[in-house]
């Protein structure tokens, strides 16, 4: 979902490159489909997750524009746009890359993480899925630190 409407804002405006300002008000004023303020938390995410990556002060996307297709009067849903898992997400990104169903995806998955005897997590098992499709799983693996050490630092408090 994330990377469909930051798509959706790129493809609005035409434009390959934009400013992170640019980005913000194009979800917020230009499209109105958050507020300035989560417009800037799904941009943070979208920067998190390689979605969009900075170049030169300005922000370009990390995958081709052209290999999306948003469905006529898209608008995102933003319990879906913030809240996703890593799971969600790398399955999500596992499906667009190899051009399977979510699904199809899930139950590759299941099927590898039973060759593992179960003895790793399913969002494990997703991401050595992810690689094996050549997906950079690194994003993921700088939020999973990210949410560890917030776990870490409320733990010490």
């Amino acid at each position: 979902m994330l990377r469909l409407t930051i798509a959706s804002a790129f493809k609005s405006k035409g434009k390959r490159k934009m400013t992170i300002s640019e980005l913000i008000y194009t979800l917020s004023l230009d499209l109105k489909w958050f507020s300035h303020e989560i417009s800037k938390k799904v941009v943070e995410r979208a920067l998190d997750m390689g979605i969009i990556v900075k170049e030169n002060g300005d922000v370009v996307l990390g995958f081709d524009l052209n290999e999306i297709n948003i469905p006529p009067n898209f608008k995102p849903d933003i319990r879906r746009v913030l809240s996703s898992s890593v799971f969600d997400e790398v399955v999500a990104d596992i499906s667009f890359k190899s051009g399977k169903s979510v699904p199809e995806v899930i139950a590759e998955v299941n099927q590898l993480q039973e060759k593992f005897n179960y003895l790793l997590e399913i969002e494990v098992v997703a991401l050595i899925l992810a690689r094996k499709h050549g997906i950079d799983i690194a994003p993921y693996l700088r939020r999973i630190r990210k949410s560890e050490e917030a776990l870490a630092s409320s733990d010490d408090a």
